[in-house]
C-alpha cells in the first residue's frame, strides 16, 4: 500500500502536471483546477484534499493575502464567512469571534502553527494585539466548528492553523513597507542548503504608532469623577492600540530530524482602552512568546508515518499598569481592594492606582503520532501526548492586603512587591495532563467517505473529558459535494479563571469545570460547478455551547468570581460564492447569518448577526494587479440592561495596487486600508459611551524583491 503522505503528493504534483508551466499564480488556475489542489491539515491532522476535510474549512494562501495587502494573519481572518473581528474590552486590541463565539482574549478559538498551539498560558487566549506577521507562512486553515477530537481543549469554535513553508519550497524575498501612523514593515526570508541539511529563516519587524484621532469622549473613570467630584479622567482621549513587533521563524533538517524555533515579541503593547476601560496614557506592556521544536520521523520503523514530537514553549509578559489614573478617589474595602459594598474609606491615589502583574509560564510536550492506511482508502490516526505546564507572576501594586488596611486617606505612587506572597494576584501553579486521540477515515466507496474519532483528556487539576465527532461526505455528483459532521469540544478552565485572586477584575473559583459545545453542522460544497469557474458553497448549523464560565459578584468575596452558569445556543449558515467571470479576474463574495441567545433566551449583544463580504482581483496585465475587498458588518445588538442604541453597521473597504517587475525581480505596491475614511466602531460597555472606533484610512507603499 501507499504511504498516505506519497498519495497525497503524487495527488497534487499529478493536478499541477494538468496546467504545467503556463500557470505562474494561483490565480491563472481556473476553479475546479485549484479546487484539486487545495491542501488542508487542520481539519483530520494530516494533509488532505480540501473536499475530503470532515469539517467546514477555508485555505487562504500566501499569494492571496499578498493579493490583497493583508500584513498581519489578523487581516486575513475578515475576508473568512462566520468569522469577525472585534474589540477587546481591555488591551488585547482584537478579538476573534467564530459564529459569535469568543471568550476572554479569543480563548475559544486555538491558534495553531505548523498544529503546535501558541495559545496563552494565563487565559486559553491568543496573545495581544495578534499583530502576527505573515513571512514565514504559505496558508492559513480556519476551520469553524469543534475540533478537540484533533487539537484538545480550547478548540472550542474553531481552529486557526498557519502553515509553514516545506524545505526547500520558500522563495527567498525582502519586502518593506512605510506609510500613515508612522507604520514601518520589514521581512526577509531565506533558505540555505548545507549539503544533507537545509537551513530556512523568516523575520519580520512591525511597527505603528496607531491613529491618534481614535478618540472616545468618556470612560469608567468619567463616571467616577462624577460621583466623587473629582477630575482624573483622561477621557476625552485617544485609543492608543501603538506596537513593536519582532518575529522570527528558524527550521533546520537533516534526514529524519527537524528543528525549529519561533519567536514573537511585542516590545511595546499600547494600553488601547485600558485594562479597567479607563483610559492609561501612562502604563505600558510587553509580550514574548517562544517555541522549541524537535521532530524525529521515526515511518521507517512502522507501516504508514510515525512523528515523534517534543516542544517546549516560554511565554513572559511584563506590565505597568494605571488601572485608574493619578487623582482617582476610589472605595476601599478592609482587604486594600476597591470595594463598592462595603467600603470603609474613601482614598485618594494621587499617582494612581497603580499595579504590574507580569505572568510568566512554560510548558513542555510530547506526542507521538502515527498516520496509517490499514486498507485501500481507509486512514486511521492516532496520537498519544502528555504536557506539563507551570505558571508564576511577579507584581508590584500600591493597593490590596498586605499593602492597605483600609484606613488610608491618601496613597501616593510608591509600590509594593507581593511576589512570592499571599498578596499576588494569582498563586504559582503547576497542571498537567495527558490524551489519546483516535480517528478514524474510510471511503467507504466511491461516493460516500466516513470519519469518525474520539479524544480523551485528562486534567490534573479539573479531572477527565471525553469528545467524539462524526462526519460524513457524500460526492453526490461530479460537481456537487455534500458534508455532515457533528461533535462536541471542550474549553478547559484557564489558569486565570481558576486561581487570580487579590484581582480588582475577577477573582478565580478552584472548582470550576470544562465548558462544553455540541455541535451539528451540514454543508452543501457545490463544486457544482456551473462551469470550471463558477463555485457555490452553503453551510447551516446548529450548537448548544454549556457551563459558559462568566464572572458573578459574590458577596462573600467581595468581587466577580468566575462561576460555570451561562449557556449560549446558536444556529445560522454561510453562504460562499466564487467566480472567475474572465481568465485574469476572480470574484469572492460570502454572506453570514446568525442568531444567538443566552440562558435566559435573550439575543447575545454585540454580536453581529448578518455579514457579507465582496472581493476582486484583476490581474489587469502582466505586471499590473489590482485587489479589491469590502466587508460590510450589520447592527449589533445592546444588551438588555444598556440602552443606548444599537451599534451601527458598517462597511469597512481597503485596496492594493501592485506593479510587478518594476525592474528586474522589484515589485512596488501602494495599499490603501479604509479606504473611504469611514466611521466604523466595535461594541465596548457603558462605561466607554461612545464605543471603540477603529482607525481611519491608512495608505502604505510596499516594496518587495524576489532574489
Amino acid at each position: 500500500m501507499t504511504h498516505p503522505k506519497v498519495t497525497l503528493a503524487l495527488t497534487v504534483l499529478t493536478a499541477f502536471s494538468c496546467y504545467g508551466n503556463n500557470a505562474d499564480s494561483i490565480f491563472d488556475l481556473s476553479l475546479a483546477e485549484l479546487s484539486k489542489i487545495t491542501v488542508v491539515t487542520a481539519a483530520a491532522g494530516f494533509e488532505q484534499q480540501s473536499s475530503k476535510a470532515p469539517a467546514n474549512v477555508t485555505v487562504i494562501t500566501a499569494e492571496q493575502w499578498q493579493a490583497m495587502g493583508a500584513r498581519t494573519f489578523a487581516d486575513v481572518l475578515r475576508t473568512i464567512p462566520g468569522v469577525h473581528l472585534s474589540k477587546s474590552i481591555q488591551y488585547d486590541h482584537n478579538a476573534i469571534i467564530f459564529r459569535g463565539l469568543s471568550g476572554n482574549s479569543s480563548s475559544k478559538i486555538k491558534v495553531l502553527i505548523d498544529g503546535e498551539p501558541i495559545n496563552s498560558l494565563q487565559d486559553s487566549g491568543s496573545h495581544s494585539g495578534f499583530q502576527l506577521p505573515l513571512t514565514s507562512f504559505k496558508r492559513i486553515e480556519i476551520v469553524l466548528g469543534p475540533g478537540s477530537v484533533v487539537y484538545g481543549a480550547d478548540a472550542f469554535a474553531g481552529v486557526i492553523n498557519l502553515v509553514s513553508y516545506d524545505f526547500d519550497e520558500m522563495s527567498s524575498a525582502f519586502t518593506a513597507r512605510a506609510g500613515s501612523f508612522d507604520t514601518y514593515d520589514f521581512s526577509l526570508r531565506h533558505n540555505v542548503d548545507f549539503g544533507p541539511s537545509t537551513f530556512q529563516l523568516s523575520l519580520d519587524y512591525l511597527e505603528s504608532a496607531d491613529d491618534n484621532e481614535r478618540i472616545i469622549t468618556t470612560d469608567l473613570q468619567s463616571i467616577l469623577d462624577t460621583v466623587f467630584g473629582t477630575s482624573a479622567s483622561n477621557a476625552p482621549g485617544r485609543i492608543d492600540e501603538h506596537y513593536r513587533v519582532f518575529s522570527g521563524l528558524a527550521k533546520w533538517q537533516r534526514k529524519n530530524l527537524a528543528l525549529s524555533f519561533f519567536t514573537w515579541r511585542n516590545f511595546d503593547l499600547g494600553l488601547a482602552a485600558g485594562i479597567a476601560q479607563a483610559l492609561d496614557t501612562k502604563g505600558h506592556s510587553s509580550v514574548r512568546h517562544d517555541v522549541y521544536r524537535l521532530d524525529y520521523d521515526l515511518s521507517e520503523y512502522i507501516t504508514g508515518s510515525l512523528d515523534a514530537t517534543l516542544s517546549y514553549k516560554e511565554q513572559d509578559t511584563q506590565s505597568f499598569l494605571y488601572v485608574f489614573p493619578a487623582g482617582t478617589v476610589l472605595p476601599i474595602g478592609a482587604d486594600g481592594n476597591i470595594d463598592f459594598v462595603t467600603p470603609t474609606t474613601v482614598t485618594l491615589f494621587s499617582d494612581g492606582y497603580i499595579g504590574t502583574p507580569s505572568p510568566k509560564g512554560n510548558s513542555t510536550t510530547l506526542r507521538l503520532t502515527h498516520l496509517f492506511e490499514p486498507a485501500d482508502h481507509h486512514f486511521i490516526r492516532w496520537e498519544v501526548g502528555a504536557e506539563r505546564q507551570s505558571f508564576r507572576a511577579t507584581e508590584e501594586k500600591n493597593f490590596g492586603p498586605g499593602i492597605l488596611n483600609g484606613i488610608e486617606l491618601v496613597v501616593d505612587g510608591k509600590l509594593t512587591s507581593v511576589t512570592n506572597t499571599p498578596y499576588i494576584y494569582i498563586e504559582d501553579v503547576s497542571r498537567d495532563f495527558y490524551y489519546l486521540s483516535l480517528q478514524d477515515e474510510w471511503q467507504i466507496n466511491q461516493e460516500l467517505q466516513a470519519t469518525l474519532g474520539v479524544r480523551y483528556d485528562n486534567y490534573s487539576d479539573f479531572g477527565s473529558t471525553l469528545n467524539p465527532r462524526v462526519a460524513f461526505i457524500w460526492q453526490a455528483t461530479e460537481s456537487l459535494n455534500l458534508k455532515l459532521f457533528a461533535g462536541s469540544a471542550f474549553q478547559s478552565p484557564s489558569v486565570e479563571q481558576l486561581y487570580a485572586q487579590n484581582n480588582p477584575v475577577g477573582l478565580g473559583n478552584k472548582t470550576l469545570q470544562p465548558e462544553t459545545v455540541d455541535t451539528v453542522e451540514s454543508g452543501l460544497n457545490l463544486e457544482y460547478f456551473i462551469d470550471d469557474n463558477t463555485l457555490v458553497a452553503m453551510s447551516v448549523f446548529r450548537f448548544h455551547a454549556k457551563d459558559i464560565v462568566q464572572f458573578v459578584f459574590d458577596e462573600t468575596r467581595k468581587g466577580n468570581v468566575a462561576q460555570n452558569i451561562g449557556q449560549q445556543k446558536g444556529h445560522g449558515g454561510e453562504v460562499s460564492f466564487k467566480w472567475k467571470p474572465m481568465d485574469n479576474m476572480t470574484i469572492n463574495a460570502n454572506y453570514s447569518l446568525l442568531s444567538l441567545k443566552d440562558e435566559y433566551d435573550n439575543n447575545v449583544a454585540d454580536v453581529p448577526k448578518q455579514m457579507a463580504y465582496l472581493a476582486m482581483n484583476w490581474k489587469v496585465s502582466d505586471n499590473w494587479n489590482w485587489n479589491l475587498d469590502a466587508k460590510w458588518i450589520g447592527e449589533r445588538l445592546r444588551g438588555a440592561s444598556d440602552l443606548r442604541a444599537n451599534v451601527a453597521q458598517y462597511t469597512w473597504i481597503s485596496t492594493k495596487l501592485e506593479r510587478r517587475e518594476l525592474i528586474d525581480n522589484l515589485s512596488a505596491a501602494i495599499i490603501v486600508n479604509n479606504l473611504f475614511d469611514t466611521d466604523a466602531r466595535e461594541p465596548s460597555s457603558v462605561n466607554i459611551s461612545d464605543d471603540i472606533p477603529l482607525p481611519g484610512r491608512q495608505v502604505l507603499f510596499e516594496l518587495n524583491y524576489q532574489f
